[in-house]
């Protein structure tokens, strides 16, 4: 069980787990889920979401703040230093 949905319906938590290979199953399952209505037209069902954890995953799990040594991409001030007319952009 790597693959794993959660969902909640009329308050009470629930799980729907798939091995690494489901993955498209699973994703199809928490569609359903968030299409599910009730009897009166409203959603069924709420937080549907997916939680992984392959198997052959190539990153180190978790978060982290340590970036290649060759990896100099930033967001920051992408189109340019701010100037006095403010923050440049790309458009």
């Amino acid at each position: 069980m790597s693959i794993v949905v959660y969902w909640l319906c009329e308050g009470h938590p629930h799980v729907q787990p798939f091995d690494d290979a489901q993955l498209k199953e699973a994703l199809a399952f928490a569609e359903a889920r968030r299409k599910d209505r009730d009897a009166q037209g409203l959603a069924a069902n709420a937080h549907v979401t997916i939680s992984t954890e392959l198997g052959h995953c190539v990153s180190k799990p978790g978060v982290s703040s340590e970036l290649p040594a060759d990896y100099s991409w930033s967001k920051q001030h992408r189109g340019g230093p701010p100037g006095p007319e403010g923050p440049k952009t790309l458009a």
